[in-house]
């Protein structure tokens, strides 16, 4: 019996759903936030305390970034982005370890704390610890009066505006936003990259509006490839590097909305156990824009398709991804293997919401869970 025999489709409503909306409106934010870092010095990042100095930027040793759930998420990209681009040792942890494990941190490092709401018990908790341990706060977040804001003594917004829904959307992709240009500004104070180098990323991000445009512009496509998978009970997502955080978004998302049960795994763990769950009852959604990983991805959509598996593909390489049409493709549009995870996560957004709408969700308020979490 297949996943759709077993699952009556509900009727589902898009109207009044602030999720949908907050979605669409990340085209308008993205290029907001964009426009207004690239109107001034971006060798001085202007900040709602005081301005973190080239001086400042160059004499950290380290970085470590914390955050829960999403903002775990935008962390994990970010310390790739800060080894990447400024070439300095980074490290990403989940808040509620951080705390519990004794860190090796010092005056020279700079931890980066990630909370939309700012009052997030574990990360407000971790922020005392690495207060004690004399290192420098940077905080991003979405409130300039949040708790976090206090303890801070850097901040940096990510001027999201109200997010209503509870499954962060616009503010996952603000925070990425912003973690990536201060990354670039790291970079760019230590003398990480050449003038070429710095222009060619510059230029990058201000096609990203219109990436993103193209990418919304597909919502109905993505609304009908749900239709063929909202009754499957189980989803697998893989990414490599920096899209296996988005992988790990992707299924947080599934599950926060949908209740399906959805796990994020790197691309090359699939062997080391995962794939013992491979049949045509489980769905998996495969990360692999056209980028150096891109053959080793094409690799592991073979092996799944080898065990009976169904795959989702989102990839900006059209060529040879659509070479198995048992496969379902999301093409995303082409760009720098930096910025995809800005336009990866957006596909799985949409996948998220359309799954729960047709299974009669409250995508605004998914049971069991709230906006802010203030209690550890």
């Amino acid at each position: 019996m297949s996943p759709h025999e077993q699952n009556a489709n509900p009727s589902q409503n898009h109207t009044g759903n602030f999720m949908l909306k907050e979605i669409h409106d990340q085209t308008r934010l993205l290029s907001e936030i964009i426009d207004r870092n690239t109107r001034s010095d971006l060798n001085q990042l202007k900040l709602f305390g005081p301005e973190l100095s080239i001086e400042r930027l160059k004499s950290f040793k380290n970085i470590i970034l914390l955050g829960m759930g999403s903002s775990l998420h935008a962390g994990m990209v970010a310390k790739l982005w800060f080894e990447r681009i400024a070439r300095i040792k980074s490290e990403s942890d989940n808040s509620s370890e951080f705390k519990d494990r004794n860190p090796i941190i010092n005056q020279n490092t700079l931890v980066i704390s990630i909370s939309q709401s700012g009052e997030t018990a574990d990360t407000l908790s971790a922020i005392e610890t690495a207060k004690e341990k004399g290192s420098t706060i940077l905080n991003v977040s979405n409130s300039e009066n949040s708790t976090s804001s206090k303890l801070a003594d850097y901040n940096l917004p990510i001027y999201a505006g109200e997010e209503l829904s509870i499954a962060a959307t616009k503010s996952f992709t603000c925070s990425l936003l912003q973690l990536y240009m201060l990354a670039i500004q790291m970079g760019n104070a230590r003398n990480s990259f050449g003038q070429s180098e710095f222009n060619k990323m510059l230029d990058e991000l201000k096609e990203l509006p219109t990436m993103l445009d193209e990418l919304l512009k597909m919502a109905s496509k993505i609304e009908e490839l749900s239709e063929q998978y909202y009754a499957y009970k189980n989803f697998l997502y893989l990414g490599r590097n920096l899209n296996f955080p988005i992988a790990l978004e992707g299924a947080l998302k599934l599950k926060e909305v949908s209740y399906i049960h959805a796990e994020g795994y790197p691309s090359g763990e699939l062997k080391h156990g995962p794939l013992a769950l491979i049949d045509s009852q489980m769905a998996t959604t495969v990360i692999m824009p056209k980028d150096s990983l891109f053959v080793k991805n094409l690799n592991i959509v073979k092996e799944i398709n080898s065990k009976g598996g169904k795959v989702i593909s989102i990839t900006s390489n059209q060529a040879e991804a659509g070479s198995n049409k048992d496969n379902n493709i999301i093409y995303i549009p082409d760009t720098s293997e930096l910025i995809s995870p800005l336009l990866t996560c957006i596909p799985l957004q949409l996948f998220s919401y359309f799954t729960a709408t047709k299974l009669g969700r409250n995508v605004d308020k998914p049971r069991n869970l709230s906006k802010s979490v203030t209690v550890e």
